[in-house]
């Protein structure tokens, strides 16, 4: 099974990027999978205006029940959440809210993730996916290097510790958003050795083959070399 990083977007055939994810998620239900969604608003309110989309997008896929588990910044995720899932699909929003409330049960997810349990991460959910998570930011020593709008709230570009399924730092909405540069200045800044940029509609899925992009996009990584920064693209 696989960890599938999503680099955000909606399109009407989201079957390249995401259907992969549902298919493991099968192969270990052995029928149509349950599908815990995990998914971070300011309020339940605000939350419960996706739960169709995702809802509706998954079992299109050919999930089974679709599990909505909504956490706000008082209801952080619990283990008993995830009990029964054949998959944990973390969705989309604010990245430090979603770090906040996803964190508190990183040892179940990684201990989920390795008896086989696929995962997926939307845009969010990728960005908290590694190690290191990246939080957001646009600036790093007063310097900009992202546009504003992609700073998720933070001044300083931030890293934190992740949900350690992966050692890769992720960043997402790379040509979309204009991020693939902050990914480049954080390894040229020494705060990580590498970083990959996911577009939209794209995943980056690392299993037990190595990294394979599906999707419509690329994925860019930014790699240390030397007292330079080495840029590379896998292309789905």
């Amino acid at each position: 099974m696989s960890i599938h990083l999503l680099g955000g977007g909606w399109a009407e055939d989201e079957s390249r990027w995401t259907g992969r994810f549902v298919d493991e998620a099968r192969e270990r239900a052995g029928g149509p999978p349950t599908i815990a969604v995990v998914l971070w608003a300011a309020d339940e309110a605000e939350g419960a205006s996706w739960h169709d989309d995702y809802r509706t997008d998954l079992q299109q896929l050919g999930a089974g029940e679709v599990r909505i588990v909504q956490l706000t910044a008082e209801r952080t995720l619990l283990p008993t959440d995830l009990g029964g899932a054949d998959g944990i699909f973390v969705g989309g929003g604010l990245t430090p809210g979603y770090h906040a409330a996803v964190m508190p049960a990183a040892d179940t997810i990684r201990g989920l993730v390795s008896t086989g349990v696929p995962y997926a991460g939307f845009s969010a959910g990728s960005m908290i996916a590694g190690d290191v998570a990246l939080l957001g930011g646009w600036r790093i020593g007063d310097v900009p290097v992202c546009p504003q709008s992609s700073a998720e709230g933070l001044d300083d570009v931030t890293l934190d510790a992740g949900l350690g399924l992966i050692d890769l730092v992720v960043d997402v909405h790379a040509a979309q958003h204009g991020t693939l540069s902050r990914a480049v200045a954080i390894v040229h800044a020494g705060l990580a050795e590498r970083v990959v940029a996911i577009d939209e509609c794209t995943s980056l899925i690392i299993g037990d083959g190595g990294l394979e992009v599906a999707g419509d996009g690329s994925v860019w990584t930014a790699d240390r070399d030397g007292e330079r920064v080495s840029v590379g693209v896998l292309a789905g």
